[in-house]
């Protein structure tokens, strides 16, 4: 019986079990239909921590679609989903490789695991402002000189841009490390021929997906998936979740999961995401005559729009949209705007935006910015020593290659600019109030 069927069936019992609720809003009315199917781990129910029945029978349904060895539900996003992944394959004073456009969930992970860092710089497009993919030649090289047991990347980049996965896979095996890839926004990937492949299919030991951000899914849920080829028992990844996971999983987002997955995989889910992928380059197609570019390349995802309009920054057409159109982007920087879409965005959807973006005012005297990348990390104390460390404030002026103790990052996407145990370099201070938290010595 799958996941869904079970909630549907109706319960012939009085339950004196957590919630509380009795599946009512007892609040308010209005939320009714959220706590129809809001059980607890009931007796028959299957356990997400050790499961025997309907939920190992879903994550087996879905590793059959995805290829995997094993596909595990995650209720607590693609954030546990990595932790998780980490600490199954990561052990005290293991070297671990971090791409520097990583999730903050990585920084976390590795003072959880107690890994040694070290950063990788990918490519970047200044005529843009965004990280690009890995370059695999300088990556063959730093592995050369290092012995590294996990390389942590991200593919797609939240713009979308896809790193040559095989290529990859091929240099950390020919390494013998291992391959984990955060591909929380390609979980359409093995839905459609007109979307890159997935990176469990080029190679990667383990990978991450987040169905809420484009496929569709409820909030917080994600899929944790592990090669056939990964030579590593398979229950350390169960074990890691179970220390990281709530005892109390949410069967309404594990009802979710199993569902998404099948709709993906049905003829209607992948009929979807290919009228998408028209109607996206229907809408392109519409602006370019209006001064609106768009990201485009080869190793590009196409449902994640990044453009730009000549005579405005990115800052101020997001702004703009806003303010005047009720449109909001997902993120923006002083160059370009990006627009997810994934299941749910629908042509109208789309012209309202096209529509919006021809009418965004520009000035014919605007300078286009250059973007300014962040400098390579100084290291001075590894993750794991950071926590729960004494620092004091110091005055900005006086911070220069002083240790950081504080976290400087945009959010979306949760991508590090300065980490704690750091050096502060010139770079970092535009980013900094006054008083900046530095470590004492």
């Amino acid at each position: 019986m799958s996941i869904i069927k079970l909630l549907n069936k109706k319960l012939q019992r009085t339950l004196f079990t957590t919630p509380s609720h009795n599946q009512h809003a007892i609040f308010s009315k209005e939320y009714e239909p959220f706590f129809k199917h809001d059980y607890s781990e009931l007796e028959g129910f299957d356990n997400l921590s050790d499961p025997k029945n309907a939920i190992l029978m879903a994550q087996g349904k879905v590793s059959d679609i995805l290829g995997t060895k094993r596909s595990f539900f995650v209720t607590q996003g693609a954030t546990t989903a990595m932790l998780a992944s980490m600490k199954a394959l990561i052990n005290p004073g293991d070297r671990v490789l971090v791409a520097r456009n990583v999730h903050k969930s990585v920084f976390n992970g590795l003072i959880l695991t107690a890994g040694i860092v070290d950063w990788f710089l990918p490519e970047t497009n200044s005529k843009w402002g965004i990280y690009t993919k890995i370059d695999t030649e300088k990556l063959k090289q730093t592995l050369e000189i290092g012995d590294y047991k996990v390389f942590i990347m991200t593919s797609p980049t939240y713009e979308g841009i896809v790193s040559d996965i095989d290529e990859i896979s091929n240099i950390c095996a020919m390494h013998g490390v291992y391959l984990i890839v955060d591909e929380a926004h390609g979980s359409l990937y093995n839905f459609s021929d007109n979307l890159p492949k997935t990176a469990i299919q080029l190679g990667a030991d383990v990978s991450i997906n987040s169905l809420h951000k484009t496929a569709g899914a409820l909030n917080q849920s994600a899929i944790l998936n592990v090669s056939t080829k990964l030579d590593v028992d398979i229950h350390l990844f169960q074990k890691a979740l179970n220390i990281l996971h709530t005892t109390s999983p949410s069967y309404p987002i594990l009802a979710n999961i199993e569902a998404c997955i099948s709709y993906l995989n049905s003829k209607a889910g992948r009929k979807e995401i290919d009228d998408l992928i028209v109607n996206i380059e229907q809408f392109k197609k519409e602006l370019t005559r209006f001064g609106i570019e768009f990201y485009e390349s080869d190793d590009h995802d196409p449902t994640k729009i990044l453009l730009r309009k000549e005579g405005v920054s990115g800052v101020d057409l997001s702004n703009t949209l806003f303010e005047q159109f009720d449109i909001e982007d997902e993120m923006n920087n002083d160059i370009s705007a990006l627009f997810l879409t994934g299941i749910g965005t629908t042509k109208l959807k789309l012209d309202k935006l096209k529509n919006a973006l021809r009418k965004v005012p520009t000035n014919p005297s605007f300078i286009p910015y250059e973007m300014d990348f962040q400098p390579f990390p100084l290291v001075k104390v590894q993750p794991v020593d950071t926590f729960n460390r004494d620092f004091y404030f110091v005055n900005n002026n006086d911070a220069l290659l002083k240790i950081s103790n504080k976290l400087v990052m945009p959010y979306p996407p949760g991508i590090g600019l300065l980490y704690p145990g750091e050096a502060i370099q010139r770079w970092h201070l535009k980013y900094l109030g006054n008083d900046v938290e530095i470590f004492k010595e």
